[in-house]
């Protein structure tokens, strides 16, 4: 599930590239692109990675 962050009217979503499902929504990009980077990182290390406590 590859992760992208997409416009759409004055918020972010973070849509599923496979599917074109929307899995959340962001009011910066800048937070769209955390949360698709986060995704992304889960999906590829195959459930391995957690995030950490910041």
């Amino acid at each position: 599930m590859p992760a992208v962050v997409r416009k759409h009217g004055s918020h972010y979503d973070i849509v599923d590239k496979n599917t074109g499902k929307v899995k959340g929504h962001s009011t910066t990009k800048a937070q769209a692109q955390k949360s698709a980077n986060a995704r992304n990182a889960a999906h590829f290390s195959g459930g391995k990675w957690k995030p950490t406590k910041k």
